[in-house]
């Protein structure tokens, strides 16, 4: 390293950014694998008993008689496969769902049900934990199989930026005399033959792409080095000292725009 090398670390607010979106990604990613293990079949649980609840409650409003056949049967009319209980074969209950086997003293309460099967159900909802008011509909094995699929994008999407991060804290953007070193890529500055500053120069995104050899190589202000005045804005400084070296053409902002118009 010599006194001119001048050297752009990773800035704190690069993987403050970095965290805030992987902590989002891996938040929805158990979300999604929470709903699509308990979530969804919990609803279920919910939907179904309540509508039995209702169904009961008509069948109390035409006699004791109607209501006694019925409330002899479990609440939830569901069949047990591979360990689950699944209505209709194709919207799955928790493992353990006592709707599935019993009828609960709530509903088979034939008084109290036919005074109103409501007020059954929210002391029922109570006792159980369940919300008041249930889903619209019930979730099927496709939309349980899209809560883990999703799950399953989102945390990749955080493997990923893990990675990103990793790749990130082991770069750096640096001038060592006349030696660049930017996205991972070290070349001379005599190897450039144009600097593209339009999203540079007006200072809103700090990107700045080199041609090199053909190629474009970006180099950004933003992640590493920064524009912060009271750290001397070490990616501001970076450019200067390049431009200083640097003899080739410039695209920036200004020409840009002549040039469109």
């Amino acid at each position: 390293m010599t006194n001119n090398s001048i050297i752009c670390r990773p800035t704190r607010d690069t993987f403050v950014r970095f965290g805030i979106v992987l902590l989002a990604f891996f938040g929805f990613g158990l979300y999604f694998f929470y709903d699509g293990s308990v979530g969804y079949r919990k609803a279920n649980e919910v939907y179904f008993s309540h509508q039995a609840f209702a169904r009961l409650g008509a069948e109390a409003s035409r006699g004791a008689q109607h209501f006694a056949a019925q409330a002899q049967k479990p609440l939830i009319a569901a069949e047990q496969v591979g360990g689950s209980w699944m209505v209709e074969g194709k919207y799955p209950l928790p493992a353990v769902c006592q709707a599935a086997t019993t009828t609960p003293a709530e509903a088979a309460d034939y008084a109290a049900m036919h005074k109103s099967w409501a007020d059954c159900w929210a002391a029922y909802s109570a006792r159980m934990h369940f919300p008041i008011k249930p889903a619209e509909h019930a979730f099927d094995t496709g939309a349980i199989r899209e809560q883990w699929l999703a799950g399953g994008v989102c945390m990749l999407i955080s493997v990923a930026i893990i990675y990103l991060m990793l790749r990130t804290r082991r770069r750096v953007m640096a001038l060592e005399g006349e030696l660049v070193t930017a996205a991972g890529q070290q070349f001379r500055v005599q190897e450039i033959t144009r600097l593209d500053l339009r999203q540079w120069s007006k200072g809103y995104k700090g990107i700045a792409y080199a041609t090199v050899n053909g190629r474009k190589v970006r180099m950004d202000g933003m992640t590493y080095g920064g524009f912060d005045p009271a750290q001397g804005q070490p990616a501001e400084t970076f450019m200067q000292a390049l431009l200083a070296r640097y003899e080739g053409e410039i695209l920036e902002y200004e020409q840009s725009k002549d040039t469109a118009d």
